[in-house]
């Protein structure tokens, strides 16, 4: 059997790069492309340079020991690469912390998605209720889309960004329902235009909300 085509420089610096940060062989071997026995070559060599050839990329920083609890404890998606540094102990800078993350194919720092937190049956009731409006588009000019919005004046909950292991579903910041202060408002928009915005004060019983919907709902209507 004849070999494959040799490998580039960028080959063989990305099976280090995942090499350093915890990937096993074969995993390496699959997302490059190449053998198992091509990748350990570059492993090997890269360890143990022969002399005069220049060793692939930077030393290595961080043990492969450590290289692995690194990415284990990042890829949970809770602390920033300075948190794990330092919750880690970890004896380096931390871009060296950053850059060792950055290498692992499947982690990425991603900003959480601020939305509802939606089970399977929530999406199913919302589609099948989309699918049957879309066949009654005379149904339309009777509706009125209406609701209130609470912004917390000391913001969302949790990190805004995170380590994100893409083999995972994408985490979302939490919407409080109490709790902190706030501002809210409600307003509607149906076929014929929108509603005024109205403030809301205080918390909202019932007599507050029939306030609310004969001022600025019933007009509108």
């Amino acid at each position: 059997m004849g070999k494959g085509p040799l490998l580039t420089d960028e080959e063989k610096g990305r099976i280090q790069g995942l090499h350093e940060a915890g990937v096993g062989v074969r995993a390496i071997a699959k997302k490059t492309h190449r053998s198992p026995d091509a990748v350990l070559r570059v492993i090997r060599r890269s360890k143990n340079p022969k002399r005069g050839e220049a060793r692939l990329g930077r030393p290595q920083v961080l043990s492969e020991r450590t290289l692995r609890r690194l990415v284990r404890t990042a890829a949970k998606g809770e602390l920033s690469a300075t948190q794990l540094k330092d919750q880690l102990s970890l004896d380096c800078s931390t871009r060296t912390v950053r850059r060792s993350i950055s290498a692992v194919d499947w982690l990425v720092y991603s900003k959480m998605e601020n939305t509802l937190q939606l089970s399977a049956a929530h999406k199913t009731a919302r589609l099948e209720w989309a699918k049957a409006m879309v066949v009654r588009p005379d149904d339309w000019a009777q509706i009125i889309f209406s609701d209130e919005k609470k912004w917390n004046l000391d913001g969302p909950d949790g990190l805004q960004h995170y380590w994100r292991d893409l083999r995972q579903p994408p985490r979302q910041t939490n919407r409080r329902q109490m709790g902190g202060g706030s501002v809210m408002v409600w307003g509607g928009f149906s076929t014929a235009g929108k509603t005024e915005l109205a403030v809301l004060v205080g918390r909202q019983a019932s007599q507050h909300y029939i306030y609310t919907v004969s001022e600025y709902l019933l007009p509108f209507a």
